[in-house]
């Protein structure tokens, strides 16, 4: 894949969006998902990747080495926050980055500020924990107007992971004027990739390899023969917003971190509220599989 055809969409009429993306790669495998699915999205072009919570210099190791995978030249990687706004411990399974051979080789532009990167982005898409999101809008003269998240829960009487890692951050974000599209956990679990995408990723390229060995990881990590790809569908409204139904209002973090919505045609949240789940798996499935069928024959050196 060539690095031009992640900066515009020439084909489908579609614009191009762009973003920096702040994630939690390296526990669940749904990030590695979602910026695999980027790398076959011809109208997304991500302009930095940040890091967040627990080990972030691992993290972005791991981010360098998916581009590597890919044959792509990355982006400015960057090392986020660590610790939470809120001070809860982090959680951490210990077998993140664990398939992944040589990762300590694999390097990142160390002297970026994530926060900077992430405040001089007009769209931040925050597929973790949302320490490092709180912190750019809350920085003076940030220049985001658009935060795409993966988190909450706005049917049910549930404290979703991103939200429950850092609800200071949360309620932080929420509580700023800058307008957040918030997919939740409702919406998520309704899409599964099992063992026929497994395969079919698995056999495409060093990338599909990757991403295989990373979803069989976490499969035996959480006793299921399933990933949910919560991150990937929250990327996805950016390229195909055409497969969602988006409702407008505004969402409130509880104290206690349950996410609640409220419908209001003026406000300045808003959440999904159905999507057509097949055809979303199917994107997902479909833009995974370009980025690794082409990483077969990609070579650029990192």
């Amino acid at each position: 894949m060539s690095q031009s055809l992640l900066t515009a969409d020439r084909s489908s009429g579609r614009p191009s969006r762009e973003f920096v993306l702040d994630t939690d790669i390296g526990t669940d495998v749904d990030d590695l998902l979602a910026l695999s699915m980027i790398f076959g999205s011809p109208e997304l072009h991500v302009t930095g990747v940040t890091t967040v919570y627990g080990d972030v210099e691992l993290r972005a190791r791991i981010v360098a080495a998916t581009y590597r995978a890919a044959g792509l030249t990355p982006p400015p990687i960057a090392a986020g926050h660590a610790e939470t706004q809120s001070g809860r411990p982090v959680w951490w399974p210990g077998h993140e980055g664990s398939t992944i051979a040589d990762l300590d080789d694999h390097e990142f532009e160390s002297a970026v500020s994530a926060i900077d990167l992430l405040a001089a982005s007009a769209t931040l898409v925050a597929i973790g924990p949302l320490t490092d999101a709180a912190a750019a809008t809350m920085q003076a003269g940030h220049r985001v107007n658009q935060v795409v998240i993966m988190g909450g829960d706005f049917r049910r009487d549930i404290v979703e992971h991103n939200i429950k890692c850092d609800i200071d951050a949360a309620r932080s974000l929420f509580a700023s004027d800058v307008p957040v599209l918030a997919v939740g956990l409702e919406q998520t679990e309704r899409v599964r990739l099992g063992s026929d995408e497994l395969a079919r990723i698995g056999a495409a390229g060093p990338l599909g390899a990757m991403v295989a060995a990373e979803m069989t990881r976490f499969w035996a990590f959480a006793e299921q023969d399933y990933n949910v790809p919560h991150d990937p569908i929250a990327v996805l409204t950016l390229a195909r917003p055409d497969l969602f139904e988006i409702a407008a209002g505004t969402v409130t973090v509880t104290p206690e971190g349950r996410t609640l919505f409220q419908h209001d045609s003026d406000g300045i949240h808003s959440i999904v509220t159905d999507m057509d789940v097949d055809a979303v798996a199917a994107e997902i499935t479909d833009r995974i599989l370009t980025a690794a069928d082409t990483s077969t024959s990609a070579s650029t050196p990192i």
